[in-house]
C-alpha cells in the first residue's frame, strides 16, 4: 500500500518478518496495545507496555511489566489499571534501577487537572510497585507547559538522562483558558499546540533538573505538529535516536518513525528529515514508540504497529548486531 512517503535507502529491518508479541484485547480501530519501553539487566528483558480502547471507551485503560530471557516470550509480572492512578488515560512507562531500588516513571492524565504528567513509584523488585505510593517528577504547570509525557530513560553522563514529551501552546491558542484548552482530557489532540521532546537530567532518579528542547517538529514537513524521542541507541561517537512524527493533529495517535543523531542527547540533528524510515504497511501507516534491547548478538527492536483490522499490535524485529558502544 502506498501511503504517501517514499521508500528510504536506511530501510531498517523487514516488516514482513517481525514478531509479534503482543495482540490488543479486542480487534479494530482504536483497539491498541503498545508504548513499549525496554530495560535490561543482563540477558533478562523487562517490557512495559499499556492497552488502549477508543476514545469514550476508556483510552489507555492498563499498563503492564513482563519479563523475558529470550526477548520473545514475555510473562507479566505487574499491572496498573487507570482507575488506580483516578485518571482518564495512561500512555507510555519506563523501568530503571539506581542502586537496589527499581523505578518506575508512569505518564498519565492527571484526573483534577485533566493535565498529562509524569510520576516515579520505587520498589526492591519490578513485581512490587505500589501506586500508593508515587513522587511528583514533572507537572506540565510547574514547567510552564500544557503537557508532559512519555519518559525514556537514558543512565548517562553520572546519572540518568529523561527524554520526555511535551506540549507548547501555539499563539492561536492564547485566548483560550486553561479549562477550555484542557477539556478533552488530552491536550495532543487540540490542535493548537506543538508536541516537541524536552531533556531533564537527575542524579537520584527522583529530583530532575529540565535542560531545555532537544527536538522540535519542523515548520513544515512529516513531522510538523509531532516530535517525539523514543529511544537512543549508543553509536559511536553519539548516539542515534528513534523519533515518533506526525504531520498535524490527524496523525496525533498514528505517528512514524524517524531517525536523528546527537553526541550530548541534547544537541539533535535530524537523519530523515523530508520523509519517515519506518511506516507500517497497512493503513494509517502507524509505527512508534520504538525501543530496543541487545541480546544474542543481535538488537531487537520493539515497536506499536498498525495492523489491517485498524488495531495496533506491539511487535519485534530483530537485526544483526551494530557497532554499538553502552552508554
Amino acid at each position: 500500500m502506498n501511503l504517501g512517503y517514499p521508500r528510504h535507502p536506511l530501510g531498517l529491518w523487514n516488516l514482513a518478518e517481525r514478531e509479534v508479541i503482543r495482540h490488543p484485547i479486542e480487534r479494530g480501530p482504536g483497539h491498541w496495545v503498545g508504548a513499549p519501553s525496554i530495560f535490561q539487566e543482563g540477558d533478562i528483558l523487562y517490557l512495559t507496555y499499556r492497552f488502549r480502547r477508543p476514545r469514550g471507551q476508556g483510552r489507555g485503560y492498563e499498563a503492564r511489566i513482563a519479563r523475558s530471557r529470550d526477548g520473545m516470550t514475555f510473562d507479566d509480572i505487574w499491572s496498573i489499571t487507570q482507575d488506580q492512578l483516578e485518571s482518564p488515560s495512561m500512555e507510555r512507562f519506563a523501568l530503571t534501577r539506581v542502586g537496589d531500588t527499581y523505578l518506575l516513571y508512569v505518564s498519565y492524565v492527571d484526573g483534577q487537572t485533566n493535565r498529562w504528567r509524569i510520576d516515579v513509584m520505587d520498589a526492591p523488585q519490578p513485581d512490587r510497585f505500589d501506586p500508593r505510593r508515587r513522587h511528583t517528577v514533572f507537572t506540565s504547570e510547574a514547567l510552564g507547559l500544557e503537557a508532559v509525557k512519555d519518559p525514556v530513560i537514558l543512565p548517562a553522563f553520572g546519572g540518568l538522562m529523561m527524554y520526555a514529551s511535551v506540549a507548547e501552546r501555539l499563539p492561536d491558542a492564547r485566548a483560550l483558558s486553561d479549562t477550555e484548552l484542557h477539556a478533552s482530557q488530552d491536550v495532543y489532540t487540540s490542535g493548537v499546540i506543538r508536541s516537541g521532546t524536552g531533556l531533564a537530567f537527575s542524579a537520584d532518579g527522583y529530583r530532575f533538573s529540565w535542560l531545555g528542547m532537544a527536538l522540535q517538529p519542523q515548520d513544515q514537513g512529516w513531522d510538523g505538529y509531532t516530535a517525539r524521542i523514543t529511544t537512543a541507541l549508543p553509536l559511536y561517537p553519539g548516539f542515534l535516536l528513534f523519533y515518533d512524527g506526525g504531520k498535524n493533529v490527524q496523525q496525533n495517535f498514528e505517528e512514524v518513525t524517524g531517525l536523528a543523531m546527537t553526541t550530548d542527547l541534547l544537541h539533535v540533528e535530524r537523519l530523515t528529515p523530508t520523509h519517515p524510515v519506518l511506516v507500517s504497511p497497512y493503513n494509517p501507516g502507524t509505527l512508534r514508540y520504538v525501543d530496543y534491547a541487545e541480546l544474542h548478538g543481535n538488537l531487537y527492536f520493539y515497536y506499536e504497529i498498525a495492523e489491517e483490522d485498524g488495531s495496533h499490535s506491539l511487535s519485534l524485529s530483530t537485526v544483526p548486531h551494530l557497532a554499538t558502544r553502552r552508554i
